[in-house]
């Protein structure tokens, strides 16, 4: 079995782990208070957005590497 680079499975799993911890986090925030705080909610998606995009410019930037040699 092959398995992917580290340079793209440690973004890749941070990536899963931040969407996936906050998910359970507002939903257990709103299912406690009913209502969702915009500013921590704002923050959580700009850092998944972020790591979306190392994550994908890792999984590129490692091919576009591979096609030069």
């Amino acid at each position: 079995m092959k398995l992917m680079r580290l340079s793209i499975r440690i973004p890749m799993g941070l990536t899963i782990a931040d969407v996936i911890i906050g998910i359970v986090v507002f939903i257990k925030i709103s299912f406690q208070t009913g209502a969702l705080p915009i500013t921590p909610f704002i923050v959580w998606i700009i850092s998944c957005v972020i790591l979306i995009g190392i994550t994908i410019w890792s999984a590129l930037g490692f091919k576009g590497i591979n096609k030069r040699k």
